[in-house]
């Protein structure tokens, strides 16, 4: 995405003031562009009962009420803000810096355009996002977490302990979007749930994982947001998060404050923070006391460091925030940009409206303080994520209790087929450009081992099922083979793209021609060049290589290939790292267990083709 830069300043200090109509802002776009003058259209007083009244779930505010309110506020605020002629077709990112703390009460996600439909949403000639940021905020230059580990705490406080009727919040439904999107990412293990806590709990849960360096990457707590009201001091009203309690005192019942969440994350250390934190909670984010602007549970998360902080400046309805947890999970673990995510979830509340009178497009907001280098980061991060979507399948494929009809099968391969369509997207932007060398290795190399898993699936499926899938086996490969090959076109030292497509070429075609033994050879030397004294790959290439060539063949070359596999596995033992001989074990296996029959051609002149000493390799490949 290409992001521009939108700032607001004022004179005198930024971190308190009160919305005035008429009062003038200094206003920039762009890092180079000159600052203009504008002036606000309404007061904090007019503006907050406008969207009180119209903004809510309660009955009597039907939708054309709603939208006629809407129009109204967003023809206000055009003049407050940048036109849409002002920025270019290019630019599908506008980040908001609402430095004058009162500013965050202006709902900038409600803006129109001149169709009257939502500014801040994919449509057919593209689409922009709008993000808040603060430059009040520590900039910690955070990374996307490798591994994530989530922790998920929902509350419905009871009747007896608070004296409000809290409708139950949809705990099973974000639970199940959560778990399912673990699924190929380390699965249940990584997530910890936890059910109606107090705020004490909530917050020792915290802090107890960073105290035993297990910290928590995503924080995701789903609860109902209730006015928080201090009789001897009436005028620090705020909006806070209703957890459970252990006292019965429903008179003395009070929500939690912006100020005990900020303790939470003020008792972590940066490398503690958590990379994200979603608060699904009504009024989350609301700033109707723009006196007090640490009032608020998103911006002192975000102000101390958290880089993604997500949250409802209104009320928020249960169907929204499922979709929202739904798509936001799903995606943001298999890779995909957090930018893109937040639009395509606000394009979707607006278009499927989860309510009947839905304004959750509104209520959705966004405080976002990316790395300097996100764009490089998510490439090298989308492409560990879609390997391990892929291994997690490889791995489920081997269990054949998870296939038991033709559904499981369709299942497993639409999950390789989404894997492929996102890698193939990737792939295309990047593979004429030479400066991303690196990503285009990764990505071809991903594209043949999805191809492979594919093939893997379908051979699974004539086996238990019974029924024919050559074609389709054959078809896969031959993609798999194609992308290993322009892999090792691009880049002849990327050893391990080039031994799948000489192992493949083999299995399909029955032999190498020249061109394919000098990949051969400089693979070898690639290999060989790698070997360090904890060295794992690059011997599982070596011994790859070794069997399917047939100037490989002596006793000698078998010694090697044998002495390649005990090295393979004994510093895999050293390292830990018991995946290194799985990987090396299950390629040569298939030699044995699948290549071997009439629908492949390995050569008779290769040890490939020697059951006996591909067994005697398994052997060795033990950890």
């Amino acid at each position: 995405m290409i992001t521009k830069k939108i700032e607001y300043f004022r004179y005198d200090k930024l971190e308190t003031g009160i919305l005035i109509e008429n009062k003038p802002y200094l206003l920039t776009v762009g890092d180079k562009n000159a600052l203009r003058e504008v002036r606000t259209s309404e007061d904090h007083k007019a503006l907050s009962r406008k969207l009180r009244d119209t903004l809510t779930y309660k009955k009597g505010v039907i939708e054309s009420q709603k939208l006629s309110v809407i129009k109204e506020i967003s023809d206000s605020l055009k003049s407050f803000f940048i036109d849409s002629v002002d920025i270019t077709e290019d630019i599908n990112h506008l980040e908001v810096f609402l430095n004058p703390s009162e500013l965050a009460l202006i709902p900038f996600e409600l803006l129109l355009d001149e169709n009257d439909t939502p500014r801040f949403i994919s449509k057919r000639n593209g689409g922009q996002l709008l993000t808040r940021n603060d430059r009040n905020a520590k900039d910690l230059n955070k990374n996307i977490p490798e591994t994530p580990r989530v922790l998920f705490a929902y509350v419905t406080p009871p009747y007896n302990k608070t004296d409000v009727l809290f409708k139950e919040v949809p705990y099973k439904f974000h639970k199940t979007a959560i778990k399912s999107a673990l699924k190929n990412r380390g699965g249940e293990e990584r997530l910890k749930v936890l059910e109606n806590p107090t705020f004490d709990q909530f917050k020792s849960t915290i802090l107890q994982a960073a105290a035993e360096k297990d910290q928590y990457t995503h924080i995701h707590l789903l609860a109902h947001g209730l006015l928080r009201l201090d009789k001897d001091h009436p005028s620090e009203f705020e909006y806070g998060v209703a957890f459970n309690t252990e006292k019965v005192d429903p008179k003395n019942y009070k929500s939690t404050s912006a100020e005990e969440i900020k303790s939470i994350f003020e008792g972590l250390s940066s490398k503690d923070l958590p990379y994200l934190v979603n608060y699904m909670i009504c009024d989350g984010a609301n700033f109707t006391n723009g006196a007090l602007p640490d009032r608020n549970p998103l911006q002192v998360t975000f102000n101390l460091g958290v880089p993604i902080v997500i949250g409802s400046q209104f009320p928020l309805s249960m169907e929204g925030s499922t979709m929202v947890t739904k798509s936001l999970y799903k995606r943001l673990f298999r890779g995909d940009d957090i930018r893109q995510i937040l639009l395509d979830i606000r394009t979707d509340l607006y278009n499927k409206k989860p309510h009947k009178d839905s304004h959750d497009w509104i209520s959705l907001l966004s405080y976002m303080n990316l790395s300097s280098a996100y764009e490089y980061e998510l490439l090298n991060h989308k492409t560990k994520c879609q390997l391990a979507i892929l291994n997690n399948i490889r791995d489920s494929a081997n269990k054949e209790t998870i296939f038991e009809n033709n559904n499981d099968f369709k299942r497993v391969k639409y999950q390789i087929r989404e894997s492929i369509k996102v890698l193939n997207k990737e792939v295309t932007e990047i593979q004429e450009k030479k400066v991303k060398e690196k990503e285009f290795l990764e990505y071809a190399g991903l594209l043949g081992s999805a191809y492979k898993r594919l093939t893997e699936v379908e051979l699974k499926e004539g086996n238990i099922l019974d029924s024919d899938t050559s074609n389709n086996q054959l078809e896969y490969l031959n993609e798999a083979k194609e992308w290993y090959k322009k892999a090792a076109e691009k880049n002849r030292s990327h050893h391990w793209s080039i031994v799948q497509y000489l192992s493949l070429k083999t299995v399909l075609e029955g032999h190498l021609n020249e061109d394919d033994l000098d990949f051969w050879y400089a693979a070898r030397g690639a290999a060989k060049n790698e070997i360090t004294p904890n060295a794992t790959w690059p011997y599982g290439t070596l011994i790859e290589l070794y069997v399917l060539n047939p100037n490989t063949v002596t006793d000698s070359h078998r010694d090697e290939i044998l002495e390649f596999a005990l090295e393979l596995t004994k510093n895999a033992k050293k390292l830990g790292k018991k995946e290194h001989v799985n990987s090396t074990y299950l390629q040569i296996e298939r030699y044995s267990n699948w290549w071997n029959n009439s629908n492949f051609r390995i050569p008779e002149n290769i040890l490939a083709n020697e059951q006996d000493f591909i067994k005697k390799i398994l052997s060795f490949l033990v950890y």
